[in-house]
């Protein structure tokens, strides 16, 4: 996994035509201009996340916490997505099949935040390669267009985290090493 750290730049060069060809390509251009809808309300969210994470990755010392954070936070809120527009244009059997993602996602994004940084790079991964494949074309509450968008955007995230993945171990083991040390310290 440590080669995987080079291909960080080509991460971010995925995740940005990934979120073009999403709202450019896949969404209409109506689309774009209709803000009380939950799917494009998440595509610009998207965009403002992928753009946090560049200026996040582009400052001189490195914030983990709030990078854990923002992957955490976007995988957390990924099925609320499907849950709004169910609950906008569904069946009660519609919502009640979304409600059942919100547990999952929602625990992976805090088991990932906590425990396992790879679990958020597999939690996102998990919810395009399923969440969003099971969706595209066999429901009719949410926009067509948007599982396919959510799962270029997730695979392309996915492999983001999967890049950091040793670094972000070796600053949780340097992390536990100062806390140790202070907590000697301490007493």
């Amino acid at each position: 996994m440590a080669n995987l750290k080079k291909l960080e730049p080509v991460a971010f060069v995925l995740l940005f035509i990934a979120l073009y060809y999403a709202l450019v390509v896949l969404a209409p251009h109506s689309a774009l201009y209709d803000f009380p809808t939950a799917e494009t309300l998440a595509g610009l969210a998207t965009v403002v996340v992928a753009v946090a994470l560049i200026v996040l990755r582009c400052l001189s010392k490195r914030r983990w916490h709030f990078e854990r954070l923002i992957y955490a936070g976007l995988l957390a809120a990924m099925p609320f997505i499907y849950l709004a527009a169910a609950l906008k244009r569904g069946s009660s059997f519609d919502i009640a099949i979304e409600l059942v993602g919100v547990p999952v996602f929602v625990g992976l994004a805090v088991f990932g935040y906590y425990k396992s940084f790879l679990a958020l790079g597999l939690g996102l991964a998990a919810h395009g390669l399923g969440w969003d494949l099971w969706h595209h074309g066999s429901t009719s509450y949410i926009a067509s267009w948007y599982p396919c968008a959510c799962l270029l955007v997730d695979l392309a995230l996915a492999f983001l985290v999967v890049t950091q993945v040793k670094c972000t171990s070796g600053a949780q083991q340097s992390a536990s090493r100062d806390g140790y040390a202070a907590a000697e310290l301490g007493r």
